[in-house]
């Protein structure tokens, strides 16, 4: 089934299929949550009561960490949170240690964190140019 299949499947789901695929993966979610006891808020505590207060959580922010995808990816570092509470969580998280190349995106321009990114942008350009010195311009 191409295009013409898809087009049948949103006609009838009155969606699209990767839009309804999502909504039954988080209804499911929400009632093994339920099922087993884990639909706590992890920054309140209180009973997530409604799928639509529902948010995965990452206990330890994965997003300019060492190791993105291993937080990312780690269940150990999953919970569930209201989507009100994780939002106002990630607005209240503290910077990482400078110096960090996810605080330098952030804005910060201390010493540390502006010579990291001076070092990685080096690397990125040594990968992408290679070994050849015809590779880089001149000054």
């Amino acid at each position: 089934m191409g295009t013409k299949g898809n087009e049948l499947k949103k006609a009838q789901l009155g969606m699209a299929v990767g839009t309804a695929r999502n909504k039954l993966q988080k209804k499911l979610m929400f009632m093994f949550a339920q099922k087993c006891g884990m639909d706590n808020c992890f920054q309140c505590g209180k009973k997530i009561e409604s799928i639509d207060q529902l948010s995965i959580e990452h206990k330890i922010p994965w997003l300019h960490s060492d190791d993105p995808i291993g937080l990312f990816m780690d269940l150990d570092n999953i919970a569930f949170s209201h989507l009100s509470c994780n939002i106002a969580a990630g607005r209240n998280k503290p910077l990482p240690q400078c110096p960090s190349r996810g605080n330098y995106a952030n804005g910060c321009r201390c010493e540390p964190c502006v010579e990291l990114k001076r070092k990685t942008n080096r690397e990125s350009n040594r990968r992408v140019r290679g070994s050849d010195p015809k590779n880089y311009r001149q000054p």
